[in-house]
């Protein structure tokens, strides 16, 4: 019986312990998430540098996979990721030993006509985004954004 109510302890502390380890991680990649959103709205390219990976993988809304975060960055550059209006909602998080997935949807409004949005209007997309911690900090490695059907 002893055994039992020790075993008992143990599991319950070895989980307890995880889940804080994750509490953390949590609040950490939410914020990373939403530092990512600003850098998006104001366009400054050298927080996206920071936050993405540059072998950051992205198949995007407009269906085209990309290989580098330089070739988003060039996106960017030609005003197909320029928003007046970028709002991200995490629905769901998943944890790995160095590895976060999160997943939600998101709100934009784009500031000009590109093959995947029209100047003002709102789009609603779902997305999927996967962090790794490299070197002791946390980068996003790769991201599927989808636009949702009206």
């Amino acid at each position: 019986m002893t055994k039992y109510i020790f075993l008992t302890a143990f599991l319950i502390s070895t989980l307890s312990v995880y889940a804080q380890d994750n509490s953390k991680t949590e609040a950490e990649i939410r914020a990373l998430e939403q530092t990512g959103a600003k850098a998006i709205l104001k366009g400054d390219t050298n927080t996206l540098k920071q936050l993405w990976a540059p072998e950051f993988l992205v198949n995007t809304p407009r269906n085209e996979v990309t290989g580098t975060r330089d070739s988003i960055l060039l996106i960017q550059k030609a005003g197909m990721i320029d928003y007046s209006i970028y709002e991200k909602v995490i629905e769901r998080m998943q944890f790995h030993k160095n590895m976060v997935i999160t997943m939600g949807h998101e709100t934009l409004v784009s500031r000009n006509d590109t093959p995947a949005a029209k100047a003002g209007q709102v789009y609603k997309r779902r997305f999927t985004n996967i962090w790794m911690k490299k070197n002791g900090k946390w980068q996003q490695i790769a991201r599927h954004a989808s636009i949702i059907c009206q």
